[in-house]
This record gives C-alpha cells, structure tokens and sequence, in this order.
C-alpha cells in the first residue's frame, strides 16, 4: 500500500472542479499527497429542470452513475492507504452510491448534498457543508440526517447551494473558514505546541513582580502593569531592550536580576488556566504528541511543569538556554519539527501573543491564537491566526 493517497473529484450540475469549492479542495488534497482523480459526467438535463423532479433526478443520478462505473472502474482503491471523495450537489450523492456499492471506505468532503445523498452516505463518513438558504436540501433535514449518521454538519449563514451570500466579501470570508475545516479534515492535526506563559499558566504575577524588582535597581519603579506584562511572552533580554532601550550591559544586569527573584522566590507562583489539565489529558488518550514550546529558558520551564503536576502530559519539550535571549519562535517550532521527525501539515501551534502566532506562521504550521491569555488579540488576528479561540475547552472542540 505504501501509504498512497487518492482524492476523487465529483462536480456537481454546473458547478465544475475549477470553482471556488472544489477548486480549493483539490489543491489541498494535492499539497498533501493525494493524487488526484477528476470525474466527468454528462447529464440530459439542466440543475434548474430537475430540482424537485425526483423523476429526472433519478434518470440523471442513474445516467451519472454509469459513466462513473466506467471512469473508475479500473482503479483498484485498496491499493490507497486513505481514500477521499469530493463532492459538490448532486455528485455528492453519487460519490456516496459509488463508495456504498464498491465498498471503497472512502471519507467523505460533502460540499452541499442533496437530500438523496443522505441515504447512501456510511455513518461517519465525513463532513457535509451546508448554507442556510439552499433551495436543494432544507436545512431540518440536513441537521437530522446528520445527526443519525453521525456526519458533523458546517453550516454557512445566508449561503445558498453554491455556499453563496451575494455579498463577495462575506464569501471570502466564508471560503476561507470553509477551507480551514477542509484543511483539517483532509489533514487532521497530529501534533499540537503549546506556549507556557498565558496558555497553559496564569504566570502573570511571578513575571511582572521579578520584572519590578529588576527595574528597581535600576531606579525604575511604579511601573503600569499593562507595561509590566509585555514581558510575558517574549524573551526578557528583547523586553528590556524595547520597553526601556536598555543596552547590552544593562539588559544582562536586569535579566540576572530578575532571575535571582524569579527562581529563589516567585518561579511557582502560577495558576493553571481551568480546563488546561482535562485538555491535556484527553489529548494524550486520543494519540496526539503534546510538545511544549516556550521563550522561557526551559530549565525553569521544565520545574515549573513538574510543580504543578502537567510535566507528565508532555512528550517533548523544546526552550531556549539560560543564555539564548532570542524572542523567535520560529526557530523553535522549526527545532521541534527536526528533531523529532515531524510533518508540518499535521503540527499545530497554541499561543496566547503575537510572538507564538508569528512563529507559527513563519514555520509554516497552522496556529490557535486564544483570548484568555495576556497577547493582544488584534495583534495575533494580524499575524495570521488560523484560529481563535476563548477557552481551553474550545481548543478541543477545533482539534
């Protein structure tokens, strides 16, 4: 078998596989190894001449379905390690018939199927798109269908058979979260990183205390606290260099401060964020690799996760030296791929700064930017967040 893939193309009536939808698929489907097969078929009859005529319906599901037999019928899919069928419309009924005679054990992309389809798709077979306004297939019956074989249901607001709203911005938009869930299902996440700092901790008190005490010595005091929790996140050497141009000399001195606080008497001073602990643990029961990536020096990164008990829901942990002042996450992320053998399209990024989501982006590796920590949302939104989440309970939920 050689873990090969194959991605099969059903187009819909009038809508081909160079539009938007299936377009887009299949480009993901190749950027991640599927060779890709693209199904041609003719039909007597317009989409507009047989919606709701289940009599042309029939005669064209059935005409369809024979040029298909013959299209593919010299391919031998247990020969492919991962099968996907793309479907758009009616072509979703017709994958779902092909995959159901054959017994292919095909996954399923189901880009707004007609009520038929739902009646040869296999319990849990994939995903079905979905737009609130499509005159195809009502929505009551695309909930309970897909709530009786277990298909997770996307929904598209205003969005009609093609996914369509009428206003081209709002469909770029749509398109792009459409495409996020595609990327994921076509790929699913396999390795998910973890900030420390504001992700998994609540590690603001220790950091912006240690923080005051090294300014005071300088003769820096009465600081604002939001000034104080820029640190969290980067590396202090870069803080102090840009929140008080401090050069070289000084930036040692306050960094070796800080750490004389910080590690004697304020290092475990952190709460775990709620909900961080049951993440972590039904991550680790449904296969991830858990990998921690942080600025902070990983010597105390590492006593810190083994204070409060979450050391043992890590596979590997990757952090700078007591001498590396480097704010790049990049370079980490990059580390961690190389060092373990990692496929990128299966990496994902958790974080709660701009830092994280930058390097994220820079590595090349989907990200979770998340609101509860201290980074600036709008900051992560710019620097390209695939996602954004509130709570840990919503990391889970996406993954």
């Amino acid at each position: 078998m050689d873990n090969k893939k194959i991605a099969v193309i059903f187009p819909g009536m009038g809508y081909h596989s160079d539009k938007p939808l299936l377009y887009f698929s299949k480009r993901l489907a190749r950027e991640n190894g599927y060779e890709i097969i693209e199904v041609n078929y003719e039909f007597p009859y317009k989409a507009r001449e047989i919606m709701n005529d289940k009599v042309r319906m029939k005669e064209a599901f059935e005409i369809a379905a024979d040029q298909i037999k013959e299209e593919l019928g010299e391919i031998s899919f247990t020969d492919y390690s991962d099968v996907l069928f793309i479907g758009k419309s009616i072509g979703t009924a017709l994958a779902a018939y092909y995959d159901r005679q054959l017994q292919v054990g095909a996954r399923h992309l189901v880009f707004t199927p007609v009520p038929q389809t739902f009646d040869m798709l296999r319990e849990e077979a994939g995903i079905v798109f979905h737009g609130l306004d499509d005159p195809w297939c009502p929505t009551d019956i695309a909930r309970s269908r897909c709530g009786e074989l277990g298909l997770e249901l996307y929904t598209v607001d205003k969005a009609n058979h093609s996914l369509e709203t009428g206003s081209a911005a709002k469909d770029i938009h749509n398109l792009r979260g459409i495409m996020q869930k595609v990327k994921q299902f076509i790929m699913p996440y396999k390795v998910v990183m973890f900030d420390l700092d504001g992700t998994l901790t609540d590690s603001g008190r220790a950091i912006t205390s240690s923080v005051a005490y090294a300014l005071s010595s300088f003769g820096i005091t009465d600081q604002p606290q939001e000034k104080l929790e820029t640190f969290i996140g980067p590396s202090l050497y870069d803080s102090f260099v840009r929140e008080y141009q401090m050069k070289d000399e000084d930036c040692n001195k306050a960094v070796a401060l800080y750490r004389s606080i910080y590690e004697k008497e304020r290092m475990y001073d952190v709460d775990i964020y709620e909900g961080i602990p049951t993440l972590l643990s039904n991550l680790k029961e449904k296969g991830f690799t858990v990998i921690l990536i942080t600025s902070k020096p990983l010597v105390f990164a590492e006593k810190i996760l083994e204070r409060v008990g979450l050391s043992k829901f890590f596979d590997h942990m990757v952090g700078p030296d007591l001498s590396d002042h480097s704010s790049d996450k990049k370079r980490l992320i990059e580390n961690a791929i190389t060092t373990y053998g990692l496929n990128k399209n299966a990496c994902i990024m958790v974080g709660d700064t701009a830092y994280d989501i930058k390097g994220a982006a820079d590595a090349g590796i989907d990200s979770i930017a998340v609101t509860y920590g201290y980074g600036d949302t709008a900051e992560m939104v710019d620097e390209g967040a695939t996602f954004l989440v509130d709570s840990p309970k919503e990391i889970e939920a996406l993954i």
